[in-house]
Parts: C-alpha cells; structure tokens; sequence
C-alpha cells in the first residue's frame, strides 16, 4: 500500500490573497475572472512539503489536501 496525496481548491473559501501562487507558481495560480486560486496540477513526490506547508499556510482553509491508500 502506497498513500497517494491529492490537493484541491475550496472555490467558496479562497479569497485570492495570491499567498499559493506566489510560493508554488508551477502548482497555482490566481483566476482573476473566477477570484480564486486554481490548481494547475498535482504536486510532484518532491513538492509534496511545500504543498501541504501552503495548505497549512492558507488564510481561509481553501486549499484541501487529502491522502489515500492505494496498493501498487
């Protein structure tokens, strides 16, 4: 079994302060015309820290992370 982690974006929670895509541009970036951050992508292994410490970070709980197990 291998946890795999996925983010999202709670649409209804973001604010668009610009806090994501300023620190992990090649995974966020602000929708001016939606007002709200979008993920452009899943984290690479090795982004996966600064993911979650973004997650952690975020001023209103919109980015979402969750992990499950999957067998390989």
């Amino acid at each position: 079994m291998e946890d795999i982690m996925t983010l999202s974006i709670d649409s209804t929670a973001c604010v668009s302060c610009g806090m994501c895509a300023e620190r992990l541009p090649d995974l966020f970036v602000i929708d001016r015309t939606l007002r709200c951050a979008r993920l452009l992508r899943q984290p690479a292994l090795m982004e996966e820290d600064d993911a979650l410490e973004a997650a952690e970070d975020c001023p209103t709980g919109a980015i979402v992370f969750c992990t499950k197990a999957v067998s390989l």
